[in-house]
């Protein structure tokens, strides 16, 4: 029958070819080859599992920017001013950045990180938060006042450093962004 001989054995027919090849009686000589053959395979699996790990990681990151941006975007549509410069939360961008950077766990992440835009019913930008741009602040009055149905965009960005050697050369420096945008509704304060 084939290459190897079977045999007749209490409950059923038994492979001898089959049983010599995994005999469990080897010895040193055996012993040693698994220990090479461990050799051989422990570096690919430790890729693996670190591989795993840092993906966890780049998801856990996406994650966090992702709702830190929606955090962000959510404190500066609710109605009030809960803080005591009198602002209405929309128009406060420290209180916006400050609810952002709140929900960043296990990141670091700077208010440069964070970058909040206004616009007006059409899409166009009217306003920022960034004093470093040529739009104008938002403010209670003037040319960049936010009226209700505006939008705000809240943006978080950061990017994605690997802690495992080997896999920093693919990993390291992927930027992760999340926008969120909502609708302003001034509503009615006070009442």
């Amino acid at each position: 029958m084939g290459d190897y001989e079977l045999e007749r054995v209490t409950g059923g027919i038994r492979d001898r070819g089959f049983s010599v090849l995994f005999n469990k009686s080897g010895g040193a000589h055996d012993r040693g080859a698994s220990l090479v053959e461990f050799a051989l395979i422990a570096p690919l699996l430790f890729l693996l599992l670190f591989g795993v790990i840092e993906f966890a990681r780049l998801g856990h990151g996406f994650t966090t920017v992702w709702t830190a941006a929606r955090e962000g975007a959510r404190y500066a549509t609710t109605v009030g001013d809960s803080d005591s410069d009198g602002l209405p939360n929309y128009l406060d961008c420290a209180s916006i950045i400050d609810a952002a950077l709140g929900k960043v766990v296990g990141m670091s992440l700077a208010t440069s990180d964070v970058a909040i835009t206004f616009s007006d019913l059409a899409g166009a930008p009217v306003a920022d938060c960034d004093p470093a741009t040529p739009l104008p602040a938002p403010s209670p009055s003037g040319s960049a006042d936010i009226d209700n149905g505006f939008g705000i965009e809240v943006q978080v960005a950061a990017t994605f450093n690997a802690i495992v050697p080997v896999l920093s050369s693919f990993l390291d420096g992927i930027d992760l962004t999340s926008a969120q945008n909502r609708s302003v509704f001034k509503g009615v304060v006070g009442e």
